[in-house]
């Protein structure tokens, strides 16, 4: 008998440990917890890239993507601007979310807390009048059951825990747009905030410089400390940053030297510094490829080879950002399994 009773005590005390460590992994996620791909502009862009989305979600999940959206003549399209408008262009529920809706649905079965959200959504919204983003939220909500979600504070400042599922919704905040207003802003107290946004875009030309300087003006910005751009502490709603990687080094991706100890030293100290105010820190874009490697890429984020941009992957991973931003998916996988 009393073996018997051993026997059930310890099969009940390792349930709560086991539901404990299930717990403890479910709240584990947050600035600094993982590293984590994000596929640059992964969707089809007239019959180009289409197979960008897939080859993110093939190089590894958990996985980032971004996906630009362009409200265009009454609808929100996922292309790069107005100008590259088409009638045959894709939305995020034509393309995006028939992509990612068999990883979401698994995870939702397996109910496997340890890897949530297994999808970063980036949402780069390139116009926002107010019926675009009236329009997104519209689209969310049928997809509320996926979404992490964080409830409303009475300030802003107090930050709700994140009430994980499968997939999290990023957007970029720029200098004075109405992103939080309808994201933050008109959400009750005490409801979720399903969308989540950053410290307002860095001024990537503060000096004000001509066009005809833009080369004087990138490499300003590696003059500017993370506190100069970032002074306060993240928040319910601000979570996020992205850094242009010319803040890291002088010239960014096109215009870079060798990679020294000092620019190693640079990259950590800013997102060390994000991650003590709470914030996830992403980095953006880096590529690295020859002419004959070009796969329809931004020539702005080549550094030229992948031998030149291997040590910057490594040492993105090494610093441990949240986000890693770059269109060589499968490459970076590889560095993030190497590296330590």
């Amino acid at each position: 008998m009393k073996t018997k009773q051993f026997i059930i005590l310890g099969a009940a005390v390792g349930l709560v440990l086991t539901l404990a460590g299930a717990a403890d992994m479910a709240n584990s996620f947050g600035p600094g917890s993982r590293i984590v791909i994000l596929s640059h502009n992964a969707y089809p862009d007239h019959g180009k890239y289409a197979d960008r989305l897939d080859r993110a979600i093939a190089a590894g999940l958990p996985f980032a993507t971004e996906q630009d959206l362009s409200w265009i003549d009454g609808r929100s399209l996922e292309i790069h601007g107005a100008k590259n408008a088409a009638g045959d262009d894709p939305t995020l529920e034509t393309y995006f979310f028939p992509k990612v809706k068999p990883i979401i649905e698994k995870a939702l079965k397996e109910g496997n807390k340890g890897n949530w959200p297994v999808v970063t959504l980036y949402l780069d919204i390139k116009n926002d009048p107010p019926e675009h983003l009236q329009a997104i939220l519209k689209v969310l909500d049928k997809y509320q059951g996926w979404l992490t979600t964080a409830k409303k504070t009475a300030d802003i400042a107090t930050q709700s825990p994140l009430d994980l599922k499968p997939m999290m919704v990023l957007v970029e905040d720029k200098q004075n747009d109405i992103k939080q207003k309808y994201f933050y802003d008109e959400v009750p107290v005490g409801g979720k905030i399903r969308v989540f946004g950053s410290v307002a875009k860095f001024d990537e030309n503060p000096t004000k410089l001509p066009k005809e300087k833009k080369d004087e003006a990138i490499a300003l910005l590696s003059t500017f400390d993370p506190e100069q751009l970032v002074p306060h502490k993240a928040d319910n709603y601000h979570r996020w940053f992205g850094t242009n990687w010319a803040f890291i080094e002088k010239g960014g991706e096109t215009g870079a030297g060798e990679w020294t100890a000092s620019s190693q030293e640079r990259l950590k100290k800013f997102v060390d510094y994000g991650h003590r105010l709470g914030y996830f820190v992403g980095i953006y874009c880096l590529d690295g490829y020859t002419d004959a490697e070009n796969k329809g890429w931004d020539k702005d984020y080549n550094f030229g080879s992948k031998e030149k941009v291997m040590p910057r992957w490594q040492a993105a991973v090494r610093a441990h950002v949240d986000f890693l931003s770059t269109d060589q998916m499968e490459d970076v996988a590889a560095v993030m399994k190497q590296t330590r």
